[in-house]
């Protein structure tokens, strides 16, 4: 059982800023919130299912880190860092406004193979994901703190669905998602937070 947590709001998320591979931004106290919350409810599913979490895997961008280190806290788990679990890389459109972002996104968002700002392709973004993926212990239950584009190209691979930023709904920050097989055939959301104000 691989659990995929995207993380708790960050302090761009807030001002609404595109984040990709920046590295600096923390989480807010309602990032914190959501961490705790995933935290419970990762607990009570794998407790449910009579398999204590073992692991917990972060992209090494600090709000990942956060919500990692709230999340194994909680779970008395490890923490390890995995720099294949971060976020697309964006390019010439990290720090800008979300606004200004979808602007420039909109003759790319169906192109998997288009180079976002000169950053990543969402597939090579699905790709470096599945391959982290294929790297855990299938024989303990893990989770997985990275972020919303990597959980959406992730599992439109899995689904056999082209990567693209039409591919699949937007992940909430805090969400949670079960992966009860790795080749995508059960896929449980655990925990979907409200997009308002996200």
């Amino acid at each position: 059982m691989i659990y995929l947590v995207r993380h708790g709001q960050s302090e761009w998320n807030l001002l609404r800023r595109t984040q990709g591979w920046t590295s600096h931004p923390q989480l807010t106290d309602l990032g914190r919130r959501q961490a705790s919350v995933a935290a419970r409810a990762i607990r009570a599913d794998a407790e449910a299912n009579g398999q204590p979490v073992r692991s917990v895997v972060a992209s090494d961008l600090v709000r990942a880190v956060q919500t990692a280190q709230i999340v194994a806290g909680a779970l008395a788990a490890p923490v390890y860092i995995d720099r294949r679990w971060r976020e697309q890389c964006l390019g010439r459109l990290e720090g800008l406004g979300y606004a200004e972002t979808d602007a420039e996104l909109d003759g790319n968002r169906a192109d998997p193979d288009a180079p976002i700002g000169g950053g990543e392709t969402a597939r090579q973004v699905a790709q470096r994901a599945a391959t982290a993926l294929g790297d855990l212990d299938r024989t303990e239950v893990s989770v997985v703190v990275t972020h919303g584009d990597t959980i959406r190209c992730l599992l439109a691979h899995l689904t056999g669905i082209a990567p693209t930023f039409e591919a699949a709904s937007p992940v909430p920050n805090g969400a949670v998602i079960a992966l009860d097989s790795l080749s995508g055939a059960r896929i449980r959301p655990l925990v979907v937070p409200s997009l308002a104000g996200l």
